[in-house]
C-alpha cells in the first residue's frame, strides 16, 4: 500500500458545505495541510483522528512541503490537502499534482463548491440566464485582461481586493459598460461576517469606502445580477390586486414592437403595441312598443246561498199504554 494525497475542495468556508467525500477523507488522513483562511482549524480538529497532524500550510516553504511529503510516502500515510473552493479552478494543481507523483504518492482529487458559485447563490440569481447572459468569465485581477473580456451579455467574476476597485471600475468603463451596470461585491460568502454589496459600476468605488473592504473579494459584474426584472415578453398589467407581469406572447407576430428590446445591454424596455379596435357594428333601431290599453271588467260578486242544515233524525217517541184489568 502506497502513501496517497488527497486535493479536498473546501468549499467557500463554511463546514457544513464540504462535501461528504471530503469530509470521510478529513476523517481517514494522517496529515492535514489547510489554511486558516479557508477553513476553521477548531472545527477541523473535531472532525479528524486524535493523533493527526494538522500543519499551516501557509507557512511552509517549497522544501518544507516536498520534505513533508516524502516522509509521507515511506510511511505509507494518508494526507489531505484542503483547497479553497474548488480544487478544479486552482492554479497549482498540476504542479503539486506532479510533485506527489514523483514521490511515489498516489493523488486524488475530490471537487467543492466553488466561491464563485457561493456567491452568485447568495444573490437569489443565476450566471447566466435565458434570452440574456449566456457566458460566465471568471478571472483574477488583471485588469488589462478583465477590459478584453468585459463584453455585453457575459457575467464576469473578478477575484481581486476591494482596495483595487477604482481599477476594475476603470477598465470596465474603458471596455464600454453601462454605468447602470449591476455589481456585486461578495466578502466572506458563507462565513459569519459575510458581506454583500448591491451596486453599479458608478456606484462601485463609494459603497466600497462605505462598509470598509479592502481584502481579497469577489466582484460580480453583469445584468444577470439585477434583483428585479422580468424576462423579455412581459410588460407589466393593472389587476384589482396591484401589478403583475403578464405574458405578450400570445400577440400576434405581424404586430411590431410588442416584445422586449435591450438598450445599451443594461436595461430591458418594454414597448406595447397598440391593440386594433373591432370594427364598429351598427347599432340595432330601438324597438318601438305601443302601449296596450287593457280594459278591466268589473265583476259583480255572487252572493252564495246558505247551505241549509241537515236535520238529525228524530228518535221515535214512545207511549206507555195503560191497561184496564176487569174484575
Amino acid at each position: 500500500m502506497r502513501g496517497a494525497v488527497s486535493f479536498v475542495g473546501a468549499g467557500p468556508g463554511a463546514a457544513d458545505l464540504l462535501t461528504l467525500r471530503g469530509a470521510s477523507r478529513i476523517a481517514q488522513a494522517d496529515l492535514v495541510l489547510y489554511t486558516p483562511s479557508v477553513v476553521d482549524a477548531a472545527w477541523l480538529r473535531e472532525h479528524t483522528k486524535p493523533d493527526a497532524e494538522l500543519v499551516d500550510h501557509a507557512r511552509l516553504g517549497a522544501d518544507e512541503l516536498v520534505e513533508l511529503l516524502r516522509r509521507l510516502a515511506s510511511r505509507h500515510h494518508r494526507a489531505v490537502r484542503l483547497v479553497a473552493g474548488d480544487p478544479a479552478l486552482s492554479a497549482d494543481l498540476r504542479e503539486q499534482r506532479e510533485t506527489c507523483v514523483k514521490l511515489g504518492l498516489d493523488v486524488e482529487v475530490v471537487p467543492g463548491v466553488s466561491p464563485v458559485s457561493a456567491a452568485v447563490a447568495a444573490t437569489g440569481t443565476g450566471a447566466v440566464e435565458t434570452g440574456g447572459a449566456d457566458t460566465l468569465v471568471v478571472t483574477e485581477a488583471d485588469f488589462d485582461r478583465v477590459r478584453e473580456l468585459a463584453a455585453d451579455g457575459r457575467t464576469i467574476a473578478v477575484q481581486a481586493p476591494a482596495a483595487r476597485a477604482a481599477e476594475l471600475v476603470e477598465a470596465l468603463t474603458a471596455a464600454g459598460l453601462d454605468p447602470e451596470m449591476p455589481v456585486v461585491v461578495a466578502y466572506k460568502v458563507s462565513w459569519p461576517d459575510e458581506t454583500l454589496l448591491h451596486t453599479t459600476l458608478a456606484e462601485l468605488v463609494a459603497e466600497v469606502k462605505r462598509a470598509n473592504l479592502w481584502r481579497h473579494v469577489h466582484f460580480l459584474i453583469g445584468d444577470a445580477l439585477r434583483q428585479a426584472k422580468p424576462r423579455a415578453g412581459y410588460a407589466p398589467r393593472e389587476t384589482e390586486v396591484g401589478q403583475r407581469w403578464t405574458s405578450r406572447s400570445w400577440r400576434s407576430s405581424r404586430t411590431e414592437g410588442s416584445w422586449a428590446k435591450r438598450t445599451n445591454g443594461s436595461a430591458v424596455a418594454v414597448v406595447e403595441a397598440p391593440e386594433e379596435e373591432p370594427p364598429a357594428l351598427p347599432e340595432p333601431e330601438p324597438e318601438v312598443i305601443e302601449p296596450v290599453e287593457s280594459a278591466v271588467e268589473a265583476v259583480a260578486p255572487v252572493k252564495r246561498a246558505p247551505t241549509p242544515k241537515k236535520q238529525q233524525p228524530r228518535a221515535p217517541r214512545t207511549t206507555a199504554r195503560r191497561t184496564t184489568k176487569k174484575s
